[in-house]
Order: structure tokens, then sequence, then C-alpha cells
């Protein structure tokens, strides 16, 4: 269903879903939009957060020996993008992994759509702003009208809300039409077939990469991690592609160079993903080169004319 509501039925929304859920969202802390707890709608600041929520399925740090009790959360103020992260990283982890498919099961993520392009992204590459899945995705069109879709699971509280006009829908498909016309074009389609396995790109990167993982912690996509035993627990904390021990085993690494693991890292979200589960990889988001300290482009990776070298 399709709803129209004001800025005061969209607290009322709030306090209905408070009433089951936890209740979190983004907030300002000194310039920084990260995700906290909150208890009021008025709290939530609605802008891109620093980082990813992937964290609120994903642990940075957890113990796979003990599955964690169900907890029921509402992540309030979650971007598009981000959301779409999660649909594409349910497609390889969600029903296989037990840790996070019982926080996916208990948390309702509240997306809001981007009504204007952000400075760096480029959402609309991978059909962004206005998401297909979706749990209550909002847009906000006009000042204090919003437009709010509803997966059927949680029709209920929406009770004694009205449906949204026809008229009030054109205005947000006229608000995407207009978004998609801004936001500076990459054509993402068919690249899993022109990049190139020795492109010059890798030894590039490699000269300028200081290997700190940040592309891949700010990623709302990436899900790699590593295992380590520490007492009687054993930990999965995130892990990088880039880094030279992930892929170290005894027999040594069969990843030694820097190029190689850049490399691994572009072909997985834009050739292995694509073939293997018939989606990118990426969300274009632009985190990775927006964090990196030495400016590494993922749309460089993207507009290359490889046939040129």
């Amino acid at each position: 269903m399709i709803y129209s509501l004001n800025g005061h039925e969209i607290a009322e929304l709030f306090e209905r879903i408070k009433k089951d859920f936890e209740t979190y969202g983004t907030i300002d802390v000194q310039g920084d939009v990260i995700f906290s707890k909150i208890e009021k709608y008025h709290e939530l600041k609605i802008a891109r957060s620093d980082k990813p929520p992937k964290e609120f399925l994903i642990g940075r740090n957890e113990n796979v020996l003990t599955l964690p009790e169900p907890s029921k959360k509402a992540v309030f103020g979650v971007m598009s993008c981000d959301l779409k992260g999660f649909y594409i990283m349910d497609r390889q982890i969600y029903g296989k992994d037990p840790f996070y498919t019982i926080k996916r099961e208990n948390t309702i993520f509240v997306n809001y759509v981007c009504t204007e392009p952000c400075k760096t992204g480029f959402c609309s590459a991978f059909g962004g702003p206005l998401m297909d899945d979706y749990q209550i995705q909002v847009v906000n069109y006009e000042k204090d009208k919003y437009v709010v879709y509803v997966n059927d699971k949680y029709d209920s509280y929406f009770k004694g809300f009205k449906q949204a006009s026809n008229d009030e829908i054109s205005k947000v498909e006229n608000l995407m039409k207009r978004f998609n016309e801004k936001q500076e074009k990459h054509n993402v389609e068919g690249i899993e077939n022109r990049i190139k396995w020795n492109s010059k790109l890798w030894d590039k990167y490699a000269k300028i990469c200081i290997q700190c993982g940040a592309c891949n912690y700010s990623c709302p996509t990436c899900y790699c991690f590593d295992l380590n035993d520490v007492g009687d627990e054993r930990i999965r904390e995130w892990d990088s592609c880039i880094l030279a021990g992930f892929t170290r085993t005894s027999a040594g690494n069969p990843r030694e160079n820097l190029s190689s693991r850049l490399r691994q890292r572009f072909y997985h979200k834009f050739v292995y993903y694509k073939k293997s589960r018939g989606v990118y990889l990426c969300t274009g988001c632009n985190r990775c080169t927006d964090d990196c300290p030495v400016d590494i482009e993922i749309k460089e990776v993207i507009d290359h004319d490889y046939d040129s070298e």
C-alpha cells in the first residue's frame, strides 16, 4: 500500500512502531551523522550516515559459537543506497548465515528516499533512489508532506492513515525523474564484460593504496570476515580483501601483490557477484571513494576505457 502522511502522522507512526521495537535512527553528533538509539522522532536527522548501517546485521566483532537472542529493532533514517545493500547481500547471506538471518528477520529498516542527488553518489546507475524492495519507504515530496510505501507485512501500523492519491504518487515519480536527470551519469550495465584482468588501473591504484581497508569497512555491501579464537570464544570480525592477510594460508598467499588484491575487490563487485547472483555488489553510495585517503575512485573503474589499453 501507499499512504499519504503529514509530519505529525509520521511522528505518530514512529510511536506505533516503538511499542513493538527498539527504535534507532540517524542523529547529528558534532557534524557526524551516526546511528543511535532514539526515543522520539524529532531526534532524527534525515541525511546519509557517515558509515553504513550494516552493523545492525553484521557485527564488527561477534562470537559465532553462540546465537544471539532475537532482538526486535526498527531503524529510521536509512537511505535507499544503504537499504539496497541489504537486499544485495541477502542473495548471498540470508538463510545461510544464522547470525545475519536472525537479525534480518527481526529488524525493520525505514528508508528515506533522496529527492536531491548527493555530491558524489551515483545510485541512479543501480536503479535508485526509489526502491522496488522495501519494508517502509518514505518520500518527503513537499514540506511536511510524505508519501510512504509499505510492505503488506507492516500495513497494520498505518491504520487510520489515508492512502496516497494518484496526484501525490505522480509528484513523487516526477521528483525521481528530475533526480535521475540531475545526477551524474555512469554506465554500469555490461561492465562485467568490459572490465579487463590485465588493466593498467590495478597497478596504478597499487602505487598509491596504503591498505587501510577504509573502502571495505565503509561499504554497505562488503561482508567478508576473519575468524579468531579468543579464549573460549570464536570471534568473527570484519576483514578487507585488499589486506595481505585476507588470503594468506599456511602454503602462502595466492594474492601476494597489492594490485591483484585491488583487482579482486573490483572483480568481486562488478564481475563475480553479477554472474553468480545477478546483481552488482555496489549501490553507488560512493563512500569507498569519499573515505579513501588517497582518492582511489570506483567511478573510474566503471567509466574506464579498457579497450584503449
